[in-house]
């Protein structure tokens, strides 16, 4: 009887030990389970900037291109077709440059060329524009990236910009004299590359912002329709006959160009003569 008690005694020994056990386990369990989320949310948190630095602002980084067009058009009248197109560029925003005109006295044929600046969203309405205005011989339109050139100046910016506000705290607070006219001296020089920069970006701003279109108007060929052709006898025959008459109207140009010196040539012999009749009457 005692030797089944005590095994009695152990089982139930055992079993309150287990359910110690397990309740320590679930209890515990909340704990152990609790910091998780929080060493997930601390990934996260800490994860979280990551993205802004990385590649997203390489993926929407602004591309920066500069468009150009060269065109060559034949018109009627060179003059006119200029201010025409002037007047589509001021249509679209844009604005003159430059106009330079040429009767033919020196290249044989007249021209006008005009540089016009566009903004870029509006260029090939305006090359589109610019092609009615007459017989387009050549067109051309380029575009070049300088986003790189772009960031390498904007990271120059601000890098010399951070220096001169530097020099400039370090001057507030100088006390040394020569300490002051070194910094002085330095960001004299600082200030101009700074300037210098600035400028080289405004001016690649601009060539972005507003596309270049170089444009020149030639005088259309003179001259009538094109050279007849000659097929046949009878062709021939007409052929002989334009040769007549165009010898003919030759021959009266001529004759018209001489015209004058023939006058002066008739009255210097009429006055010879008239003096030789003299001198022999005279005789």
């Amino acid at each position: 009887m005692n030797h089944r008690w005590s095994r009695l005694g152990r089982t139930r020994w055992a079993l309150a030990v287990t359910t110690m056990i397990l309740l320590t386990a679930c209890s515990g369990a909340p704990q152990s389970t609790g910091p998780a989320p929080a060493t997930g949310g601390t990934a996260e948190s800490a994860g979280a900037p990551e993205p802004p630095q990385g590649p997203p602002q390489d993926l929407t980084l602004k591309r920066d291109v500069i468009k150009t067009a060269t065109m060559t058009i034949d018109v009627a009248n060179t003059s006119e077709a200029a201010d025409k197109a002037a007047v589509v560029v001021e249509r679209a925003n844009g604005r003159v440059d430059s106009r330079s005109e040429d009767a033919g006295s020196l290249s044989g044929r007249a021209h006008t060329s005009i540089v016009l600046r566009v903004p870029a969203a509006k260029l090939d309405g305006v090359v589109r524009e610019l092609k009615e205005l007459g017989t387009v011989q050549t067109a051309e339109t380029t575009a070049e990236d300088v986003t790189a050139q772009r960031v390498d100046l904007d990271a120059r910016i601000t890098a010399l910009q951070t220096s001169v506000d530097r020099l400039l705290a370090i001057m507030r607070d100088a006390k040394d004299p020569d300490a002051l006219i070194t910094a002085e001296g330095a960001l004299s020089q600082r200030q101009a590359d700074l300037d210098s920069l600035r400028a080289q970006r405004d001016q690649l701003g601009d060539r972005v912002d507003y596309s270049t279109v170089s444009v020149t108007f030639y005088a259309e060929e003179p001259g009538g329709p094109a050279p007849r052709e000659y097929v046949g006898f009878l062709g021939q025959v007409e052929r002989g006959w334009d040769g007549l008459v165009s010898a003919v109207g030759s021959g009266l140009l001529l004759f018209g160009l001489l015209l004058p010196w023939l006058a002066v040539v008739v009255v210097l012999c009429a006055a010879s003569y008239l003096l030789i009749r003299v001198v022999r009457r005279t005789r």
